[in-house]
């Protein structure tokens, strides 16, 4: 049998704080994306809605929260790995 298992521990596996921050600019990049997206689709929706049936409206309004909370979780994730970014340059 095989020992799969690391035979060394890792001391140190941070990232550099020029990573992280990349890595918050793209989260918050995309959130905004997707504020931008969901927001202006619910726009839409609404000045339109005289077509469609309340159902239709009432679903579809709540498929696009559930993407706009998606966008809130994005920005959180990535507010926050940007603090921890500026703290570690510190």
């Amino acid at each position: 049998m095989i020992d799969l298992t690391s035979r060394t521990e890792p001391t140190d596996v941070r990232l550099p704080a020029r990573r992280h921050r990349r890595r918050a600019v793209v989260l918050l990049a995309l959130a905004a994306f997707q504020f931008w997206l969901w927001g202006t689709r619910i726009v839409n929706l609404v000045q339109g809605a005289d077509g469609f049936s309340t159902a239709f409206v009432a679903v579809h309004l709540g498929l696009y929260a559930a993407a706009i909370g998606a966008g809130l979780v994005l920005t959180v994730l990535g507010a926050r790995m940007w603090r921890e970014a500026r703290t570690e340059r510190r």
